[in-house]
């Protein structure tokens, strides 16, 4: 009795934590492009991030201003602007397009990420060939092993870590989002979140089973475990080619400095009495 007690004191002492810190003033984990925006009225930009393989183009729009708009970009041996705000992309890197002048006070800004599209052959060797650095029983847990996921806007432990890495290492760091749930999809460097409870990377798909890799496996790196249809059906995710959109389904994405704060605390709390925080691995 004692010990539950203690579970449910440590529990409202966590959220009496994080719903009393305001949330004014929060510095999220990634620029959204949108910091330098100082308008009139009600302008605005169709989209601030825009993901491109190389060769592709976007068509920017800034709505509500009136006059002559003037597009630059900040790196344009990455991406190009042309006058009415198409934009191309021409290798991969970022680049920042900014459009200003008419009715517009200050300028307004759009991210455009620009990756080289590579087949699913190229992919697994890419992935294959990380063995020599993600090696076999290479500890791996949600404590020792974090990476900021740039293209999720995340910050990331455990198993998604490590498909975080590979999947930037192998696509791109602005390689671009496709989200989906067909079994029949599936390819290698294909990240699944299985269940909402842990990540894995495909190297390998024959008829209904996967080959995969991954992290917080027993707190180890693990290659070449094989996952049958049946056992990622159900409540699942997959992203073809690329990476989730959301790191973990309860918090969403675009973590604060304010929540990891608040993770420390709340991984004090649950030590104490005893819990785990089997949701982030």
């Amino acid at each position: 009795m004692k010990r539950y007690i203690k579970r449910w004191i440590s529990f409202i002492l966590f959220m009496c934590v994080f719903v009393w810190y305001p949330s004014e003033g929060v510095v999220m984990a990634a620029d959204s492009g949108q910091k330098n925006i100082d308008i009139v009225g009600t302008a605005s930009m169709n989209t601030y991030d825009v993901a491109l393989r190389v060769g592709k183009t976007k068509q920017l729009v800034c709505n509500g201003t009136t006059g002559k708009m003037v597009w630059k970009s900040s790196n344009p041996k990455v991406a190009t602007v042309d006058k009415k705000g198409l934009v191309k992309a021409i290798k991969p890197g970022k680049a920042m397009i900014s459009v200003s002048g008419g009715n517009l006070i200050g300028s307004m800004t759009c991210k455009v990420g620009v990756s080289k599209k590579i087949t699913t052959k190229q992919a697994r060797r890419k992935i294959m060939a990380m063995k020599k650095t993600y090696k076999e029983g290479l500890s791996w847990t949600n404590e020792n092993r974090q990476y900021f996921w740039e293209a999720t806007n995340c910050q990331c432990y455990g198993c998604i870590a490590l498909c975080g890495e590979i999947s930037d290492k192998v696509f791109g760091k602005y390689a671009p989002v496709t989200k989906h749930s067909n079994f029949s999809r599936i390819k290698a460097g294909d990240h699944i979140r299985i269940g909402n409870e842990h990540s894995v990377m495909v190297l390998q798909k024959n008829g209904n089973t996967l080959t995969v890799v991954e992290g917080n496996y027993n707190a180890t790196v693990h290659w070449g475990r094989k996952i049958t249809k049946k056992g990622v059906t159900g409540k699942w995710i997959l992203c073809g080619n690329k990476i989730l959109t959301e790191c973990f389904s309860v918090f969403g994405r675009g973590y604060s400095k304010l929540f990891f704060k608040c993770l420390a605390q709340m991984k004090l709390y649950m030590l104490l009495s005893g819990l785990t925080m089997d949701f982030l691995t």
